[in-house]
């Protein structure tokens, strides 16, 4: 594994614990023929939890180059749907 490859595996790391922290669930899946990958993040709630109206998004899915890209995008999709203002330190 060379050291931008771990970086990388960090990094996801880092952002699944996050999402893992805020109680919500992440999917990621391949799609092999457009050479892409797919995420979806959930409320962690089940199905057979009690749904609550709240103004929050229950979901929101993206896609990307790589898995890490592909729930960056889902993460920035929904923090649009739920109106958060997110500024990027650089």
């Amino acid at each position: 594994m060379t050291h931008s490859d771990e970086r990388v595996a960090s990094e996801m790391g880092r952002a699944l614990m996050a999402i893992y922290r805020a109680g919500l669930r992440v999917q990621v899946w391949p799609d092999a023929l457009h050479g892409k990958a797919g995420a979806r993040i959930a409320s962690g709630a089940g199905a057979t939890a009690r749904r609550r109206r709240s103004g929050s998004p229950r979901s929101a899915s993206g896609s990307g180059d790589s898995p890490l890209a592909a729930i960056y995008a889902a993460v920035h999709r929904l923090n649009e749907r739920s109106g958060a203002v997110v500024v990027r330190l650089e």
